[in-house]
């Protein structure tokens, strides 16, 4: 095979190469610089709940409620997703969560919670995290929830895409 030909099949080589390369940097790129929302993420319902009982429910507040004292926590503070993050709500009484609007906290667009998921009471002992039930579970400090247990500050709450911590 002459040598120019051989030079040709080099170039060839080398341009496909180069289209392969600037191909995968395109497709880094597009995915990179498009939307949260778009890109698959879990887009929250930014009103807040109305209160059902006519009662002060925690709801989200510019103003974060008051931390708690001890080891009894006075709110959850939203930790992840960042598009929320550090919305606190306070623990007065019984926070329902869940997808159904006649909840405290209202998570509509997660998919990975139940229509009424999790409650976080204040008791005269303190404050209890118990599942309701949901498919998905809720997950205390990593561990499922399989029975009532009591929430210290600190503790970490995931429920679906969201994680709190009791403060």
């Amino acid at each position: 095979m002459p040598d120019s030909a051989l030079d040709i099949l080099k170039l060839v080589l080398l341009v496909l190469l180069y289209l392969f390369f600037a191909r995968v940097l395109w497709a880094v790129w597009s995915e990179v610089r498009q939307p949260a929302a778009t890109r698959g993420q879990v887009e929250f319902n930014p009103s807040p709940p109305a209160p059902a009982n006519g009662g002060a429910l925690a709801e989200r507040r510019d103003v974060k409620p008051p931390k708690g004292r001890g080891s009894a926590p006075a709110r959850l503070v939203v930790i992840e997703p960042k598009e929320r993050r550090n919305t606190a709500y306070a623990i007065d009484g019984t926070v329902t969560i869940g997808r159904e609007p006649d909840n405290t906290i209202v998570l509509a667009h997660d998919t990975y919670l139940s229509g009424h998921h999790a409650s976080i009471t204040r008791t005269e002992g303190g404050v209890m995290a118990v599942d309701l039930g949901s498919r998905n579970g809720t997950f205390l400090n990593g561990m499922r929830l399989a029975e009532p247990r009591p929430l210290k500050i600190g503790d970490r709450i995931q429920i679906g895409y969201t994680v709190f911590e009791a403060q």
